[in-house]
């Protein structure tokens, strides 16, 4: 058995304008956004780049080899795949992820900190990323020991054209496939598929958590009127988050058409479908099923939202109409008190003290009126809120 490489990689959604972004920082330490010069060069030295190019094909990428013996290529629609010449696996394995986690990625992740931030829902997501190993000529016995050494299970092992894929949640193994281009190609496309239904899975599982959250805000059944800013503050927020991810979800079926295109170009499709049981058509029907979920969760925080929004009004009306009740009442009393009188009234110690208690009196009351509407409960009508889910 011959180890030919280790590779890693990632995707999310890029393009051209990000890709310049990176090159100018990674190639120059530059950027046109308002970093510290120093911070930059400090960051793009701990890359420990050798050489560095841009290249054009397909897709336009960058090309980094670096002075620690990993190389890796950013392309423009935002994938990233690293690669390592066998060592030894486990230094190999630790080497490779060491690089992605405390360099390349907080490298890219700082360049692109200014800007719409990533929802705390996204940014607490850690996502486990297997290693792809390429071999050649290995027995069945060979692939035992290496998943048994790093106590790997495989749970699938397809064959075609001679080429065998085993998978285990954390690693894949390929063994006879030979032709460099072609390998390279294959784990680029696997990479994609596996990231894209990744990202997805993710927006589903945001989706249920935000779902929970405002369906706990609307069986409340009873809401005081102190708590609907604090409410409608997190209620904001949580639509912070899904408008962000609903662009990000619209964006998707662009780039499953641009990597569709390049396995037919490539003519890799044919050993996709076998060996990693992934079509793009798949991903597509997916990804029609989550936007549209997306968009029912939107109309629930809507609806949500638009209750909140009628009782702040109500409360916010209550509490007016309170205070003019009470003004009125002064001003009456003030005039029936004096209606009687010929002569206008002398300023005495004591009218001056019967002045000021009133107006304590008037604040007390209005103190007392608003802390009444504040605690006062507001039923929630759950027919209102449930009217745009369907």
């Amino acid at each position: 058995m011959t180890i030919q490489k280790i590779y890693i990689g990632g995707w999310f959604q890029r393009t051209t304008l990000h890709l310049t972004e990176i090159w100018d920082f990674l190639d120059k330490g530059e950027s046109n956004l308002e970093f510290s010069k120093e911070e930059l060069n400090k960051i793009q030295s701990s890359l420990s780049i050798k050489t560095i190019t841009r290249e054009s094909g397909l897709l336009e990428y960058i090309s980094v080899e670096t002075n620690q013996q990993i190389d890796y290529r950013i392309y423009e629609d935002g994938l990233i795949v690293l690669e390592k010449n066998f060592e030894t696996l486990k230094n190999d394995f630790e080497e490779i992820k060491d690089y992605y986690d405390n360099k390349l990625s907080k490298a890219l992740s700082f360049i692109f900190s200014k800007g719409a931030p990533v929802p705390k829902e996204l940014a607490n997501i850690k996502t486990i990323l297997p290693y792809i190993i390429t071999v050649t000529d290995a027995s069945s016995e060979e692939v035992k020991t290496i998943f048994k050494d790093f106590d790997e299970n495989v749970y699938s092992t397809l064959t075609t054209k001679n080429i065998e894929v085993y998978r285990a949640p954390g690693i894949i193994l390929i063994n006879n496939l030979q032709d460099d281009k072609l390998a390279r190609n294959i784990i680029e496309s696997q990479i994609f598929f596996r990231e894209f239904k990744s990202q997805l899975h993710r927006y589903l599982a945001i989706h249920r958590i935000l779902w929970e959250k405002i369906k706990t805000i609307k069986e409340r059944g009873e809401i005081k009127g102190s708590e609907i800013d604090l409410l409608r503050n997190e209620l904001s927020i949580y639509q912070k988050t899904i408008n962000l991810i609903g662009a990000r979800i619209d964006q998707m079926p662009a780039y499953v058409r641009t990597r569709q295109k390049i396995t037919d170009v490539e003519k890799i499709d044919d050993y996709l479908q076998p060996l990693f049981q992934f079509k793009f058509e798949t991903l597509l029907d997916t990804h029609e099923y989550i936007k549209h979920l997306w968009g029912m969760t939107k109309n629930y925080l809507t609806s949500a939202l638009e209750i909140i929004s009628e009782l702040q009004a109500k409360s916010t009306k209550n509490t007016i109409a309170s205070l003019q009740v009470i003004t009125t009442i002064g001003v009456v009393a003030g005039i029936l008190g004096y209606l009687g009188k010929e002569t206008p009234p002398e300023f005495t110690l004591i009218g001056i003290a019967y002045f000021l208690i009133l107006i304590a009196m008037t604040l007390v009351i209005n103190s007392a009126v608003s802390i009444f509407f504040k605690n006062r409960k507001y039923t929630i009508s759950v027919k209102d809120i449930e009217k745009n889910i369907k």
